[in-house]
């Protein structure tokens, strides 16, 4: 296959780089523990912490899911270096067709949701991006549940859209100016889409498949004087970008507060407002708390009672899908989060209630530990291939990003068809080309001349 390597130098050589080194093979478990017990620390000391019914029961549970994520992790790099796949050929050139093609999709998606809200003009979209409460509160009102039928095409083929920015990350520096400015065009016209409506999930999205790209690219250089300094340069680089997205992200949650008169909710930290003021604070306030709540949502779901949703209560996706076709909303009704609202209140698909509850519905809460383990195996497993030049590896390492960082919030990969096709497609990719080599692998050599 055109993408099974896409790398500046041949993949045995960058495996022979990574694994004499060994730096970095803990890189994503380092930030992904310390991300998660944040997190959960931010919560018990800043959060709902005192409505847990039983904060104990919380506690472990929140910590046997991070271990089983290290321990899925540390299994695969103690034990996974015996099952690595044979290195694919290398490939002659960069997919510049298969970036091309990504960008136009993107191009087009944005165009035509653009199209469907109605195209903004320079003015309405700074009004927008100053005042996105407005815009947010605009699109609830105007929202429908019919949308053109091209949609569809869109989503079968949102595959597109989980390869775009890995790819560009990996070949930026070859790509050429013009297809690099095709690319900024349509990631551009992605984000200009979710200003245009308040929203910021979009652009959220992308930065965790760059943030995830790009660590992974760089991890792939040595460690002398002179990739130091550029491991320092992108990490500080990162960091900027996260506090541009955080602080923007803030000041969109104290305007929505203001736009529907809601600021009392979450009170400014007096610290804080001395800083930036009463108004902005409760924005930060709001946006501590979106990473953060979906644990008392955990703690409410602990003790509802289990009840099977024979696979399809994990994927919200998945259970939309069964009831347009059969009729029968038994799994949507019967999912945890579902059933934990009639029960306590705490409303299903407006807070959140964390990933576990997603995962139970289908596997148990014991099941949704073993779960995880086998997360933490391919979190390693992609990384550490991701690193050795592997494309489609990188690209599954983005989306397993996406689900960690979204472990606080549901299961992001399965909340829509958009995502859940895009990931499972490449995943079926990756799994064919693994075969592919495979067979060549087993295929006898060409005999002598």
């Amino acid at each position: 296959m055109a993408i099974a390597y896409a790398g500046p130098t041949r993949p045995e050589d960058q495996a022979a780089t990574v694994d004499r080194t060994g730096s970095g093979a803990h890189g994503p478990l380092k930030l992904a523990v310390a991300y998660l017990a944040g997190t959960y620390l931010v919560f018990l000391l800043f959060g709902q912490s005192a409505q847990v019914p039983d904060l104990a029961v919380l506690t472990m549970f929140v910590s046997g899911g991070i271990g089983a994520l290290a321990l899925g992790y540390g299994l695969n790099v103690r034990y996974g270096a015996r099952l690595r796949p044979r290195p694919a050929s290398r490939v002659a050139g960069q997919p510049r067709v298969l970036i091309a093609v990504c960008a136009t999709y993107y191009l087009a998606f944005s165009l035509f949701l653009l199209s469907v809200r109605g195209f903004p003009t320079p003015g309405s979209l700074l009004t927008a991006f100053t005042s996105p409460g407005d815009s947010y509160f605009d699109r609830i009102r105007d929202t429908t549940d019919s949308m053109p039928p091209l949609v569809h095409l869109f989503t079968l083929t949102s595959v597109c859209y989980t390869m775009l920015i890995p790819l560009a990350v990996l070949w930026w520096r070859s790509m050429g100016h013009l297809l690099r400015l095709y690319v900024v065009a349509g990631l551009m016209a992605y984000a200009t889409f979710f200003l245009s409506v308040g929203t910021l999930k979009g652009l959220g999205d992308m930065l965790i498949f760059w943030a995830a790209s790009y660590l992974a690219v760089r991890s792939r250089h040595g460690v002398g004087r002179r990739s130091s300094r550029k491991r320092r340069s992108g990490i500080l680089l990162a960091l900027v970008v996260g506090l541009l997205f955080t602080g923007y992200m803030s000041f969109n949650q104290s305007d929505r507060l203001q736009h529907a008169g809601a600021a009392d909710i979450f009170p400014p930290n007096p610290v804080v407002a001395r800083v930036v003021g009463d108004q902005l604070a409760s924005g930060v306030s709001a946006t501590v708390f979106y990473p953060t709540h979906g644990y008392l949502g955990l703690a409410y779901n602990l003790e509802t009672p289990f009840r099977w949703t024979y696979g399809l209560g994990g994927s919200k996706a998945m259970s939309e899908l069964y009831q347009r076709v059969t009729g029968d909303d038994g799994p949507a009704r019967d999912r945890y989060t579902a059933r934990t609202e009639a029960l306590t209140g705490w409303p299903d698909g407006i807070y959140w209630s964390t990933i576990y509850p997603w995962l139970a519905s289908d596997l148990t809460y014991p099941g949704s530990l073993i779960f995880m383990v086998v997360v933490g195996w391919f979190l390693a497993k992609f990384w550490r291939e991701a690193r050795q030049g592997r494309t489609l590896s990188l690209m599954l390492l983005a989306q397993l990003a996406l689900f960690v960082t979204f472990i606080p919030a549901n299961n992001q990969i399965g909340q829509q068809s958009f995502a859940l096709i895009g990931f499972a497609s490449l995943a079926l990719l990756s799994v064919l080309n693994r075969i592919h080599r495979g067979l060549d692998a087993a295929d006898p050599p060409d005999p002598p001349r």
